[in-house]
């Protein structure tokens, strides 16, 4: 995609990108800490993008991540929660159910006493 600067591009597999917003700080969620993009073809968001001008250089670096990932040398990052953090989200999943289940009970035993 063309825009006022030239061609946006994905630094990792060349496919185009979109802008998908604002990402907001975490500690101060009123300071914007950089724009994201969201690439079409693999899924990388990041707000790291390549701006090239030339038609012809877009296609040379596509051709150049196309080999770079056939090599494996050049790998997509791809989003995920990090492997420590699952046990967490597991335990308050597991909380949330019981006392979706336990919250009524007491409430209906309670209503009996």
């Amino acid at each position: 995609m063309k825009g006022v600067y030239g061609f946006k591009v994905c630094p990792f597999c060349g496919g185009s990108v979109e802008y998908a917003g604002i990402k907001s700080g975490y500690i101060f969620p009123a300071a914007h800490t950089g724009q994201m993009y969201l690439c079409n073809r693999c899924g990388y968001q990041g707000s790291f993008i390549l701006e090239i001008d030339d038609a012809e250089a877009v296609k040379e670096t596509l051709a150049e991540c196309r080999h770079l990932v056939k090599a494996g040398e050049l790998k997509t990052p791809s989003f995920r929660f990090p492997g420590n953090w699952i046990w967490f989200w597991r335990g308050y999943l597991a909380l949330l159910v019981v006392m979706s289940i336990l919250g009524p009970m007491m409430q209906i035993y309670g209503m009996f006493q």
